[in-house]
This record gives structure tokens, sequence and C-alpha cells, in this order.
């Protein structure tokens, strides 16, 4: 019975999530910005952080890998009673849950570090960028790898590098869509 132990790790996970979220919700407290003559400016665009750009990267990568596991675990449990003539479709709806809460996963983590402070910016923007992003991932392993990462074609760093594109790619797309969109709170 291996639904019993993914079911208990996904449910583990997302009560993780849940405490990790709501603790910093609670640590945030409300934002209140008000502009000091000189020191915010009420038009035009903040300026980019490098360094908030790469946590929106590095985070929202992380995040969508943990976001990807966690859907394939809840869309395995959710097709637990499909029959074996199935399996195809049955692998696809796993793999399609799989990539939809990644997504949701890396557009919510890249817009919650944008927002940090005195910025803001759009999330269904982000959510653009980062669709734009798990496109390209996709076909990209399909131009190179026709759909499988072959087992004697590609050597061990050369696959390494592939998957760590197809999981960041989405993550940069989402963060080029949001910091397109920032804009000064109001």
């Amino acid at each position: 019975m291996t639904s019993r132990p993914t079911l208990r790790a996904a449910v583990r996970a997302m009560g993780l999530i849940a405490v990790a979220a709501g603790t910093a919700h609670a640590q945030m407290g409300p934002v209140s910005v008000r502009p000091v003559q000189g020191v915010l400016p009420q038009e035009g665009t903040p300026a980019v952080r490098y360094e908030r750009v790469a946590g929106e990267v590095v985070a929202g990568t992380y995040a969508g890998v943990l976001g990807y596991f966690i859907g394939r675990g809840v869309g395995s449990i959710a097709t637990t009673m499909m029959s074996a003539e199935h399996d195809r479709l049955r692998e696809q709806i796993v793999n399609g849950v799989g990539i939809g809460s990644a997504s949701f996963a890396i557009g919510g983590t890249v817009y919650a570090i944008g927002n940090i402070g005195a910025e803001t910016g759009s999330f269904p923007t982000t959510m653009a960028g980062v669709s734009v992003g798990v496109a390209a991932s996709l076909v990209m392993s399909k131009i190179l790898f026709k759909g499988r990462m072959p087992a004697h074609e590609s050597t061990s760093r050369g696959k390494w590098l592939m998957a760590a594109l197809d999981a960041s790619l989405p993550a940069i797309g989402g963060t080029i869509a949001f910091n397109n969109s920032r804009r000064w709170q109001r």
C-alpha cells in the first residue's frame, strides 16, 4: 500500500508550508508606506535590486520543485481508483497536477518576495511569466530529449544541467514578468 506513505508525506509537507506561511505573514505585520519628501517618489518604477531578483529566482525554483512533488502526490492519490487500462492517462493527469501546482508555487513565491517593502507588482503578470517559462521548459525538453531524459546519450553533468534549467525557467519567466510590473505601493 504505497499511497498511504505518500499521503502522509504530502499532508506533512502541506502542513509545514502552511505553518511557514502563517509565521511569515505574522512576522510581516501591516505595511504602511508614508512618502517622505525626497525618499519615496510618487511616480515611476523602483530601481531593480539584484539581491531581490536573485532571491525571487532561487526561492521560486525551490518552491516550484517542492510544489511539483506535492502536486504529483495529490494527483497520484486522486487517480488511485483508475484502472490499469488508463495508466497513460493517469500519468498525464499526475504530471499535469504537478506542473500546475509548481506553477502556482513559483508565482506565489516570486510575488511574495517582490512585494516586500514599499514595492508591489502584478500577480496575473507574474503568473503569465511563469506560464511562458513553463512552456519554454516543456518545449525545450521535447526538442532536446523528445520528452524523455535518455540514460545512455547524455552525461550526468548534462542531465543535471538540463534538470536545473527546466526547474529554473518558470521562475526566471515569473521574475522577469513581475519586475516589469513593479511600482511603488500607494
